[in-house]
């Protein structure tokens, strides 16, 4: 298999290797068990268009556990086990403009990435959060999951209200869109932490989360990471191609290991980067683990006027073989799947070629096979964003776990009144024994939540 690359604070490149793959058979087919509500990113729609989801294991009764998904400028939707809305909110409004709100063009909420924290102390009772990435206000979104008298668990905004935002000086740095983008939540050493990325850069935020007055959660800034954006490839140096010179190779997908000391970060057009959890700040720890197939790929790039951007065509004639056959950008969602004592699975989202990639969570991560979720009972799943897996028996809906994928195009086809088509996105629900079957995975379903 490929050995891990290192990047040493006192090198300042990447030295990259070709290296052999295994043969490795194609990814096998498996089928969604059911799917939420479509939503539409247009007008009518209200640009709705899902994103990521987190499951959340219910205290008692695992059957009754709930599904949240982002739905960008949409907001939130939380989710029972058969797909079913049960309760939705709406994305935050846009921050006034004071004396001119004609000329006001400040961006409203738009949640990207979600994450689930278990037990977190509100008021001096844990409470269970999920945390939401807002890439319109550059900020965390943070919701209490919470019973009712009839004991229903539903979400309230308990976001404090001075919360700054992450990457941005100012509100004019907010409106160009440099924001709040992929997400991960661990908690260690009795500290709640966040890593959030910055959309369209190479830099990620290191949060901490903190109570605030009056039953609110807040964050404060610990660190931002700076990764590479361009690579020694061959003879020169590579960077992926981008549509916009100054856009660079964004990270979105990102989950925590704590059994494995790791985090695990996904670098679209580049790879899986894999840093220390105890010390993120120390390059020498920084891996990259799996890379791209396009990873070292020369480009042409030409000007489109239509597009008002670059287009790029890679020159797979002249590849350099740097990168993984089962990985094409972009690279996603990342996953955790975990079987106890340290075993488990990575699961990568390979948008690029509509396949998820499953790595050995353990040692050297090796590559175990990938797989495509296609039509079945619903149809099947294509250009995932983010995906959630659980391990835990979710009662009789799916007793030997969960695997919760974003559709970025979700059919049948809907039309508008002017017969253009509608772009449709929503959430399929996978029952993980039908994936670990596919691949021969072992099963653990001990509830490992809390």
């Amino acid at each position: 298999m490929n050995q891990p690359v290192r990047l040493s604070s006192r090198i300042p490149a990447l030295i990259l290797l070709a290296t052999a793959h295994w043969a490795v058979a194609g990814p096998v087919s498996v089928t969604a068990a059911l799917e939420t509500r479509p939503h539409f990113d247009d007008a009518y729609g209200n640009f709705t268009d899902v994103d990521d989801p987190a499951i959340w294991i219910h205290p008692q009764d695992p059957g009754a556990s709930l599904v949240a998904g982002t739905l960008k400028y949409g907001g939130l939707d939380l989710y029972t086990l058969d797909g079913k809305l049960l309760q939705h909110v709406p994305a935050r409004r846009a921050p006034g403009c004071g004396d001119e709100p004609a000329d006001c063009d400040n961006a409203p909420g738009r949640l990207n990435n979600a994450e689930i924290v278990y037990g977190y102390p509100v008021q001096g009772k844990n409470t269970d959060l999920v945390v939401a990435s807002d890439r319109g206000l550059d900020t965390l979104a943070i919701f209490a999951l919470r019973p009712g008298s009839d004991g229903q668990y539903l979400l309230s905004d308990i976001t404090a209200p001075g919360a700054k935002p992450i990457f941005s000086a100012s509100q004019q740095e907010v409106n160009a869109g440099y924001t709040a983008y992929g997400l991960a939540t661990y908690t260690y050493q009795g500290k709640t932490m966040a890593l959030v990325s910055q959309n369209s850069t190479t830099r990620v935020a290191l949060l901490e989360l903190r109570e605030e007055p009056a039953g609110s959660v807040g964050y404060r800034l610990r660190d931002y990471l700076d990764f590479p954006h361009d690579f020694a490839a061959g003879d020169g140096r590579w960077s992926p191609c981008s549509d916009d010179d100054a856009d660079r190779p964004q990270f979105e997908g990102m989950v925590a290991d704590i059994a494995h000391n790791a985090l695990y970060l996904a670098q679209e057009d580049v790879g899986i980067w894999r840093i220390a959890l105890n010390a993120p700040q120390d390059r020498e720890q920084w891996q990259l683990i799996a890379r791209a197939a396009e990873f070292g790929v020369p480009y042409q790039r030409n000007w489109d006027d239509a597009e008002n951007e670059y287009s790029c065509t890679l020159l797979f004639d002249q590849n350099p073989g740097l990168g993984d056959k089962h990985l094409r950008e972009d690279l996603e969602g990342l996953t955790l799947y975990d079987a106890g004592d340290g075993k488990g699975y990575l699961l990568v989202s390979s948008q690029g070629d509509n396949t998820v990639a499953v790595y050995d969570r353990s040692g050297e991560n090796a590559y175990l096979g990938s797989f495509r979720v296609d039509d079945g009972v619903v149809d099947g799943v294509n250009e995932t964003d983010g995906m959630m897996v659980t391990n835990v028996a979710l009662g009789k809906a799916f007793p030997s776990g969960l695997l919760v994928m974003h559709d970025g195009n979700n059919q049948p086809r809907v039309y508008d009144d002017a017969g253009a088509e509608r772009e449709s996105t929503n959430f399929k629900f996978v029952d993980w024994e039908e994936v670990a079957r596919s691949l021969d995975l072992p099963l653990d379903t001990g509830n490992r939540a809390r």
